[in-house]
């Protein structure tokens, strides 16, 4: 354990404090929606919560670059969802469920003061990370971080929840597919439905990041 986070292991202060309820409220959130079992019937049953899988994945995503917005917040850089572009704009990665960037971006869709979708579009060489995001995690797709090396230098892999005793191998495969880190908000037993909070790995992931990516900010 480093200095930095066996000192935070200790004493939080208000910037760790405010970083561990944002996760914690994040988890109390989504796990409320997991545990349900009117929904579990339904989704079972191939019904009409079929939707709730990918709307549940848009939140997770959209609370951590809410939450890396505020990380960053001493930075010139921008977090957001979308697509990187080639060097000459003509073909674009698969999409990024978090895309941390130097300023601008060079289109976007449903953009506004109040926007119910913002996704932008973002060239390559403004990229520094992206972070790929996954509900139930079980296995690992490494196709998808070769597929992004085209654009850009690290992929994280943040997962909503794998069953327990799975963390460690997930983030064995997911360096060996090509991630510069592996995160996950809790552990979930799908047959006893017993649920416990990563909290030990939060500042660990979240330091990973903003390692990497403000030594970038610094280069451009």
């Amino acid at each position: 354990m480093s200095a930095v986070s066996a000192s935070r292991s200790k004493i939080r202060g208000v910037g760790g404090t405010s970083r561990f309820a944002r996760l914690r409220s994040l988890c109390g959130d989504l796990q409320a929606w997991r545990a349900n079992e009117d929904l579990k019937v339904l989704e079972a049953a191939k019904g009409s919560a079929l939707v709730l899988p990918f709307v549940k994945g848009l939140r997770l995503s959209a609370q951590l670059i809410y939450i890396l917005r505020g990380e960053l917040s001493d930075t010139p850089l921008e977090v957001d969802w979308g697509h990187l572009l080639d060097d000459h704009d003509k073909s674009c990665s698969p999409e990024c469920d978090v895309i941390i960037h130097h300023k601008g971006h060079a289109g976007e869709w449903n953009g506004s003061t109040q926007p119910v979708m913002h996704f932008k579009f973002v060239k390559k060489d403004h990229a520094v990370a992206v972070i790929s995001c996954k509900s139930l995690t079980k296995s690992v797709d490494g196709e998808y971080a070769k597929k992004l090396r085209p654009y850009v230098k690290h992929v994280f892999l943040f997962a909503e929840c794998c069953p327990p005793g799975k963390e460690a191998s997930l983030r064995k495969k997911a360096k060996e597919a090509g991630y510069a880190g592996f995160g996950l908000l809790y552990t979930y037993d799908e047959k006893t439905g017993d649920i416990s909070n990563n909290e030990k790995g939060w500042d660990k992931f979240l330091d990973a990041i903003a390692s990497k990516v403000k030594r970038a900010s610094k280069v451009k």
